[in-house]
Parts: structure tokens; C-alpha cells; sequence
């Protein structure tokens, strides 16, 4: 089917909102999650200073808990695509979108900002059906049972059976750290791997959040020192 340049300009700019929205939550979900492994890897090393305040460092190890799971879970769901952005409805409209992904549409782009080299020539950018398939098929795979359970019956929704069995979901349905960092970690892969085939970028999640934490702990304990 032959589209206009208009068509396709539009798609592309869709498609760039949607990258930017999606890439910013597993971002801010990443940094709350090197908090929380930050916390996890000093506390021992600063465990006099923590105590000094422990209602608050509790608080905000639980704050960054909450962010982590409840921005991760906006990347899952399959009921009403077309109301909800997620990764599934993303993937949905790259696979309907595919001509975005052509060689010509990848050379306009980069050629408009100048960026249309010999690497970028001999890059294969194209983007098929069967690779969005088989990304749809790697997120049923990741390990987000728990996550799900966290989400319908903590996070969004207080479940009211729960709460009359005196169930704790985080003790059922425990969310390991090497299960967040799995599920980051193929998010972060498979977004940077479609904005590398629409133009020739990566992006970066890591920011040295931890490094504010840990002056803080240490005026802490300057400040018990003196």
C-alpha cells in the first residue's frame, strides 16, 4: 500500500511519543530500583546511621518499593490496548506500522539531521513481523506473576478477601530483586533495539542516583562523629 509522506511522518511521530513515554517510566523505575539495591548493599556498612531515623528510612524504602512495582507493571496488560499504552500496545503498533521501519523511511530520518553515514548504511534497520512476534512471545516470559498479584490486589485494588483471611501478598506472592532486574534489564534491550532501527540511537538508563544517598549517609555519620 503506497502511504504519503504525511502518513508516514505522522507515524513516525506517534511512534516517537509513545518510545519517549514508555523509555521515561523503565528509566524512573530503574533509578528507584538502584536505590533499593543501593539501601540493600550498604545497610549493614550504615546501619547506626539509618537508626538515627529509622521511621523515616523506612518510609522511604517502602516510597521506592511502590514506585518500582507500580511503574513496571504500567508495561504490562493486554485488556483494552487501544485505551492503555504498555509494551504489548506498543508492539502492536510498531507490527502495524511496519513501514516506519523501511530503508528508505531510516535514511530520510537520518539524512534530515545530518546523521546518514557508512555505519548507518550498513546497518540493517528493518524492523519485521516475526521480531515483533517473537518480543511479544518474550514478554509473556518474564516473571511478572507476582508483579500481576501485587497490582490487582495491592497496588490498585485492596483486596477485600485478602484482607478478611488475613492474607499478606508480599509473603505469597514474594518479587525478587533478580526478577526486577530481569524484567528492567529485557525492557530497557528490547526499547533500545526499535529506536536503534528508527534512528540509529540507544539510550542510556543509568544515572548515579546512589551517589546522592550515600552523602547523605555520610554527613550522617560525620555529624555523629564530631
Amino acid at each position: 500500500m503506497n502511504r504519503s509522506l504525511e502518513d508516514i511522518v505522522k507515524a513516525e511521530e506517534e511512534f516517537l511519543r509513545y518510545h519517549q513515554r514508555l523509555r521515561n517510566e523503565l528509566n524512573r523505575a530503574y533509578w528507584h530500583f538502584r536505590l533499593l539495591d543501593y539501601f540493600r548493599e550498604t545497610q549493614k556498612d550504615y546501619e547506626r546511621e539509618l537508626n538515627q531515623s529509622p521511621a523515616f528510612w523506612g518510609l522511604t524504602i517502602n516510597a521506592h518499593i511502590l514506585a518500582v512495582l507500580t511503574r513496571l507493571n504500567n508495561f504490562f496488560g493486554k485488556k483494552e490496548k487501544e485505551k492503555h499504552l504498555h509494551m504489548h500496545s506498543f508492539l502492536d503498533f510498531v507490527k502495524n506500522n511496519l513501514y516506519i521501519f523501511s530503508r528508505e523511511a531510516f535514511e530520510r530520518r537520518l539524512r534530515i539531521v545530518s546523521r546518514y553515514d557508512e555505519l548507518a548504511a550498513s546497518y540493517n534497520c528493518e524492523i519485521t513481523k516475526e521480531k515483533v512476534e517473537r518480543d511479544i512471545v518474550k514478554l509473556t516470559n518474564l516473571p511478572i506473576p507476582s508483579l500481576r498479584e501485587w497490582r490487582n490486589r495491592l497496588l490498585s485494588h485492596i483486596g477485600r478477601r485478602d484482607v478478611a483471611q488475613n492474607i499478606d501478598i508480599a509473603k505469597r506472592h514474594p518479587i525478587k530483586m533478580k526478577h526486577i532486574a530481569k524484567i528492567i534489564d529485557t525492557l530497557h534491550d528490547m526499547l533500545n533495539e526499535y529506536s536503534l532501527a528508527y534512528d540509529f540511537s540507544t539510550h542510556s538508563k543509568d544515572l548515579p542516583v546512589e551517589h546522592g544517598l550515600q552523602y547523605v549517609l555520610d554527613a550522617i555519620r560525620f555529624k555523629l562523629q564530631s
